[in-house]
C-alpha cells in the first residue's frame, strides 16, 4: 500500500539492494510504473551490449555442441564461455550498475514524495 506521509530515505535506499523490496519502495512513493519501466529498459540495453561485447560462443550454452558426448556439459563452462574472466566482469559491472540506478530512482522518486508533505 501507498504511503500516506513522508517515507524514510535510508530505508528506501535499503530497500533496493533487498531483492523484490525495490519494487516495494517504488510502490510506497507510486513510481511503480515508471520504475518497472526504467528497469526493464535498462534489462534489455544491458543484454544487448552483453550480447555485442560477449557474443554467443561455439561452445555458449546455446550451442548444440555443449550437449554432444563427445564434450560433455559444464555449467561453469557454457555459461561463461572460453573467457571466464570477461563473464565475471560483466556480471559484476551489470549488477553495479542496475543497483546504481535503482538507489538514483528511488531516492528521487522518495524526495519528490516527500517534498509534497513538507509543503503542507
Amino acid at each position: 500500500m501507498p504511503a500516506k506521509g513522508p517515507v524514510s530515505m535510508t530505508w528506501q535506499t535499503i530497500f533496493c539492494f533487498i531483492p523484490i523490496a525495490d519494487i516495494v519502495a517504488s510502490y510506497r512513493v507510486k513510481r511503480f510504473r515508471w520504475y518497472m519501466a526504467i528497469m526493464l529498459a535498462w534489462a534489455a540495453v544491458s543484454t544487448g551490449i552483453q550480447m555485442v561485447v560477449y557474443p554467443f560462443e561455439e561452445n555458449s550454452i546455446y550451442s548444440a555442441k555443449v550437449f554432444s558426448e563427445e564434450t560433455g556439459f559444464s555449467w561453469g563452462y557454457a555459461l561463461l564461455g572460453q573467457n571466464p574472466e570477461l563473464g565475471i566482469v560483466m556480471i559484476i559491472v551489470h549488477s553495479v550498475v542496475t543497483y546504481a540506478i535503482a538507489v538514483y530512482l528511488i531516492r528521487r522518486y522518495s524526495k519528490k514524495w516527500n517534498l509534497q508533505f513538507n509543503n503542507q
